[in-house]
């Protein structure tokens, strides 16, 4: 290894790491609390941007069937449970018995 690799490789890691360790270091433990419960709407909101498009996209094949069935499945078990392991454990077995039928 030469110094020029071992530079790239800490310019790499400071690149990586000091985006998610300088908000640990500069935010104080206790945000206020309209910052708190703006936050906790971040990750569903993510989520549904993502997972959106799949579920209102028509499916066009059996695949896709079972896809859509499979996010609806999660969906619903989310909102009854409030336990995202539920929901996702839910969604992979529709998945599973899709590909059990031959169908996924």
């Amino acid at each position: 290894m030469t110094l020029r690799d071992a530079i790239l490789i800490v310019l790499m890691a400071l690149a990586v790491y000091l985006p998610k360790g300088l908000p640990v270091l500069l935010v104080p433990e206790r945000l206020p609390r309209p910052l708190e419960r703006w936050l906790q709407y971040v990750a569903p909101a993510v989520l549904s941007a993502l997972v959106a498009p799949t579920i209102l996209t028509p499916p066009t094949d059996a695949a896709a069937t079972w896809r859509v069935a499979a996010y609806a499945v999660a969906f619903v078990l989310a909102l009854a449970t409030r336990r995202m392991l539920v929901a996702a454990g839910g969604g992979l077995a529709v998945v599973a018995l899709g590909a059990a039928l031959g169908a996924v």
